[in-house]
């Protein structure tokens, strides 16, 4: 049986509609109004089956409290305040900006044609076992149809007559989260350590510590790396160098690129001034960009969390 929110115990149906109904998470896994054909997150529970503790947060918001997973690192207050601590006026300032620069998407560097030519090399943290491999050229026209297809549906939702400009600036920014997740995804690998010493040691702490923030607004609970890839490498390998990467970092780049489109395709498939089958034809883009990154499902713990096409 397919897993969707409407088959879940925690689907709270709150309007009716033509296409079915709309509802919110008890958990409040997915912010805002969805349908219940939504595709369910990892917290999907069958009726029956024992209701997980839940804790309160400030404003009434019920989350359930999970474990980090394997690729999160979470940075301590103490360990942060150490790190600055060190560091002098000067350093200090430097950091901010290089961590300003980086979350504005600023400080990346171009890719030109050099790294057409390269190949992508995901290592297994047992480097006995096979890596997965795929030419940059390839990634890089996935990537570039990803945007293609997000530039099409944001053209159906600035000319959509039912949509007042302040709603479609609303979609646009879930639009524009979705481009600035696809070209981190692209590029971040590009973002070069400041070097060793006090201002490399908080310029780290203050990127890992920008990863976590990020965890913290994705829309549904962040999927989990696989055990066997958790602790591996990200290599970028062209003629005369190789840039080498975290395979969890790399992994969290993905992730934040799929939580961005689930969060678009939700917003969509639930808005009331957008017909059950406009909804459907714009999301049919959104799900055309999940069927360009299943070559990466391999590094996923969990199948449900795949990237697929199919509705």
């Amino acid at each position: 049986m397919e897993e969707t929110c409407g088959g879940c115990r925690f689907f709270k149906a709150i309007r009716e509609r033509d296409d079915g109904r709309l509802g919110e998470c008890r958990l409040s896994k997915v912010m805002g109004v969805f349908h219940e054909n939504m595709r369910a997150c990892a917290s999907f529970t069958r009726a029956g089956v024992d209701i997980p503790e839940t804790t309160t947060h400030p404003g009434g918001a019920r989350r359930v409290p999970t474990a980090a997973p394997a690729h999160a690192s979470r940075i301590s207050s103490g360990t942060l305040a150490a790190a600055l601590t060190h560091l002098s006026a000067e350093q200090l300032r430097a950091v901010l900006v290089d961590a300003l620069a980086l979350a504005s998407h600023v400080a990346m560097a171009d890719l030109g044609r050099g790294w057409s030519s390269a190949e992508l090399q995901l290592w297994p943290r047992d480097e006995e076992l096979k890596p997965k491999n795929l030419a940059m050229d390839a990634l890089f026209h996935k990537l570039v149809m990803i945007r293609d297809n997000l530039r099409v549906m944001e053209q159906k939702i600035n000319s959509h007559e039912h949509l007042q400009d302040a709603e479609k600036l609303d979609l646009q920014r879930q639009v524009s989260l979705a481009y600035q997740a696809v070209l981190r995804f692209a590029t971040g690998f590009l973002e070069r350590s400041t070097g060793d010493g006090p201002r490399g040691e908080a310029a780290d702490l203050l990127r890992t510590l920008r990863d976590e923030v990020e965890r913290q607004s994705f829309s549904v609970r962040p999927a989990a790396i696989g055990e066997r890839w958790s602790g591996g490498e990200a290599r970028y390998v062209r003629e005369g160098e190789t840039v080498t990467e975290s395979l969890d970092l790399f992994f969290h780049r993905l992730a934040v690129v799929k939580d961005r489109l689930m969060g678009l395709e939700a917003l969509l498939g639930a808005h009331p001034h957008v017909g059950p089958d406009e909804a459907d034809a714009m999301c049919a883009y959104i799900r055309r960009c999940y069927g360009s990154l299943t070559s990466f499902n391999v590094l996923f713990r969990d199948r449900e969390d795949y990237f697929t096409s199919a509705r």
